[in-house]
């Protein structure tokens, strides 16, 4: 969207303040630059309320204010979409590409009023004061810094758009064809009260909904991917209708395509457009890319050189928009060297990487750094994974993804901080969300082999009001050390967070952590649903499993929270399977920390009321008991807000319910398996250097016991 209507309407205000003035002008000094103005905002007048401060009305229009500077020749506007310039500096706001709208008003005028933008779009804004005297001398930016600056931006974000009937479907994707489902019928998009469409979408006689048009335009990650002129405005046909399909040729394979239709009756665009449907042709994965190792000498991040680490980061977003790479490509690292992210990674295009398959079987693998090798003050620069991405120009629905691959690599962020004593830890993780981000559909998330130390604040986090599914999370054969403490009861957002803001969001469709280990984290609950509380679908549910887990001193910091499975609500015919796991409480004697370990707050099954619970052949070591079992509360047999309430539906039967306890205690089953710092020292206490100490001692007790001939817990220490 590059409206200009602003400087058609506005220019006239400012034309000859800059004729009297030579290109060669200079500024002798600073002093002799117009004053800068600001917008009002909280931060810049300390008002609150203010009838003045710039404030998004009406649902999508903006209304700025902002001081007024005497004798000056105007005032110059930008607008930006946050995620093109959330870094701050002029590099991003000087980019025209970058630029939303970029408007210059009169002297006398201190407020704007910009209507009809983009619904559920976060925005940037910056002013300067312009001179009568010429460009030389106009005034610094305001807004240009990024959202750390604070005192140096201003952003709003539009609200919500109503709900929007999803009138178009795409199948049948190509290379360069694909197949979009047109269904009209008002009948057919179920609405209610509730979603009140018939007040926002015109409906003709024949109770169908108004459409003219379907129109089909690159999406900004391409803007110049083919688009036949046949479909950059194609009039609908009554025979379309009638089919009730209509099948779009000529497009570039690898390419992001936005297609939407629209009832031309309306004159605001985003109240114009139905559902918009972001599609990615199909296009063929070539052989690996194997990404060398080289550490630049001159690389001016901080930390890499000492590091010894390559950049990987502008390597995989380049790829998000490379129409040469089709989407499933394989990216590999060199095993024994470390690479490194500068910044956060937008997963918006499926991809693998992994570590070089011949170095794996040589016992090499990859280490990435999400950053964490430097500071800036007392911040550590740590980067994460980020699903989906920003909304772009025009954006107004989600984006498909394929597989997401992770294997055999060891994630780290070396300086990520612990709780002090007073300061919360390094808010980083593995992966997470935009909070402003686009609709994201992944059709998996594979993680397997990998290592993972000092994610601190979480592991797996969604988050923001647009839709999040994950058609199946698989995360097999890894091991987690080193992570969480971020705060002084653990705490964070849980090794895997989905938020409860969207009731067309699933992440747990099918959910699968096996043969993984978890050692001495406290990180908040392991698997939770913000206890969202949804009236969901009849064909809406989870199908979770946690199985062959070795799990030692889960979050044992916390007492009353941050249970092993939090989800207080569950929608109907949903299936969780806990089983074959091993769960250990463990420390050495002069250690005085505590041993609280959680099961299960599971208190509602919305829906049907029905679903199937299979929690069977769990186990654990025979020291650090409550009442003879390893849960210090909310245990899975309990009656109240765990399984125990619902065994009708367990169909292992109660008596699985609870731990089974082996006669062998940790350190007689294992070599090692105590933490080596104690509570005596509040920075290390969670700290380990390997996990070398959780092999299996090959006594006979160990290997005749419950735990070794059942197979219970992950085969890695055997």
């Amino acid at each position: 969207m590059k409206t200009m209507y602003f400087k058609i309407l506005c220019a006239l205000c400012v034309i000859g303040c800059f004729t009297n003035c030579s290109d060669d002008d200079s500024v002798s000094s600073e002093a002799e630059r117009e004053f800068m103005t600001m917008f009002r905002t909280y931060d810049t007048t300390g008002k609150d309320p203010d009838p003045y401060k710039c404030a998004v009305e009406n649902t999508n229009d903006v209304h700025l204010y902002w001081y007024g500077v005497d004798g000056c020749a105007g005032y110059e506007i930008k607008v930006a979409l946050m995620g093109n310039v959330q870094k701050g500096g002029s590099e991003y706001w000087d980019n025209p590409d970058n630029i939303e709208i970029d408007t210059i008003v009169g002297p006398d005028v201190v407020e704007m009023v910009i209507k009809d933008l983009q619904y559920s779009t976060d925005y940037r804004f910056a002013i300067r004061t312009l001179s009568t005297k010429g460009e030389a001398y106009h005034s610094k930016w305001f807004g240009y810094g990024g959202t750390r600056d604070w005192a140096n931006y201003m952003g709003l974000t539009t609200e919500d758009r109503y709900d929007v009937p999803e009138v178009i479907v795409v199948s049948d994707i190509t290379e360069s064809t694909c197949r979009v489902h047109i269904d009209r019928s008002y009948a057919n998009s179920h609405d209610t009260e509730d979603l009140a469409y018939s007040e926002h979408f015109e409906i003709d006689e024949d109770e169908n909904y108004v459409m003219q048009i379907l129109t089909v335009e690159p999406n900004l990650t391409n803007p110049n991917a083919t688009v036949p002129s046949k479909w950059v405005s194609y009039v609908l046909t009554e025979e379309d209708f009638e089919r009730g399909y209509v099948d779009i040729d000529g497009l570039d394979s690898n390419c992001l395509y936005n297609i939407n239709v629209q009832n031309t009756n309306i004159s605001v665009k985003w109240d114009a457009i139905y559902n918009t449907a972001t599609i990615r042709m199909d296009g063929e994965p070539g052989d690996p890319i194997l990404i060398e190792w080289y550490c630049d000498p001159n690389d001016t991040i901080a930390g890499a050189t000492s590091y010894n680490a390559c950049r990987i980061d502008t390597i995989l977003s380049n790829y998000n928009s490379d129409s040469e790479l089709a989407e499933g490509t394989i990216f590999e690292l060199e095993g024994g060297k470390v690479y490194y992210l500068a910044q956060n990674v937008d997963l918006c295009k499926g991809f693998t990487l992994r570590t070089r398959e011949s170095d794996v079987e040589k016992g090499l693998r990859a280490t990435v750094y999400m950053n964490g090798m430097s500071t800036t003050g007392t911040s550590v620069n740590s980067m994460n994974f980020m699903f989906g991405r920003m909304p772009q120009s025009g954006e107004v629905s989600g984006i498909n993804v394929k597989d997401l691959i992770f294997e055999n690599i060891d994630f780290d962020c070396p300086l990520a901080k612990t709780y002090d004593g007073s300061s919360n830890g390094t808010g980083n993780y593995f992966i997470n969300m935009w909070p402003q981000g686009i609709a994201v559909s992944i059709q998996s998330l594979q993680i397997r082999g990998c290592t993972f130390q000092r994610m601190r604040r979480g592991f797996i986090r969604t988050q923001g009001s647009k839709r999040k599914n994950i058609d199946e999370i698989l995360v097999e054969n890894n091991q987690f050390y080193n992570c969480g403490y971020y705060q002084l009861n653990g705490g964070g957002y849980g090794w895997v967070s989905f938020d409860k803001t969207n009731i067309k969001s699933n992440i747990y469709t099918k959910f699968i952590w096996r043969n993984n280990t978890m050692y001495d984290s406290p990180i908040g609950a392991f698997i939770g649903n913000s206890s969202g509380n949804f009236d969901w679908p009849e064909d809406y549910k989870y199908d979770i499993t946690i199985e062959n887990n070795t799990i030692v001193n889960y979050d044992t910091r916390a007492s009353g929270r941050n249970k092993l499975i939090e989800m207080r609500y569950i929608p109907g015919g949903s299936t969780i399977r806990v089983r074959n796991n091993l769960f250990i409480l463990t420390k050495n004697d002069n250690d005085s920390r505590d041993l609280f370990f959680e099961g299960a707050d599971v208190r509602q099954i919305n829906g049907t009321g029905e679903a199937e619970f299979i929690i069977e052949n769990n186990w654990s070591t025979n020291a650090n008991l409550t009442n003879g079992q390893i849960f210090s509360a909310a245990a899975f047999s309990a009656t109240k807000n765990s399984f125990g309430k619902w065994t009708d539906f367990c169909t292992s039967g109660a008596d699985e319910l609870d731990v089974h306890v082996c006669d062998i205690t940790p350190t007689e089953l294992m070599s090692n398996p105590n933490p080596p710092h104690t509570a005596d020292d509040l920075l290390q206490m969670h700290s380990v250097d390997n996990l070398n100490g959780l092999y299996y001692n090959k006594t006979s007790k160990v290997t005749s016991s419950e735990i070794y001939t059942l197979g219970i817990g992950a085969d890695t220490w055997r």
